[in-house]
């Protein structure tokens, strides 16, 4: 994995502890433009986080 996934999975986690509530669909959205992401990185956080209930 690289340093920028990192970095966005990291924040994703301190969001998420902070806020348990917090709508992951918009949040994975907001951390892909703040990191940079290309499709590819962002569809795989959608996946693994938004997508994961």
């Amino acid at each position: 994995m690289d340093d920028t996934m990192e970095k966005t999975i990291r924040y994703i986690s301190e969001i998420l502890k902070e806020n348990p509530n917090a709508d992951k669909v918009k949040l994975v959205e907001e951390a892909s433009t703040k990191f940079n992401l290309n499709p590819l990185q962002a569809e795989f956080l959608s996946n693994k986080i938004a997508n994961n209930n």
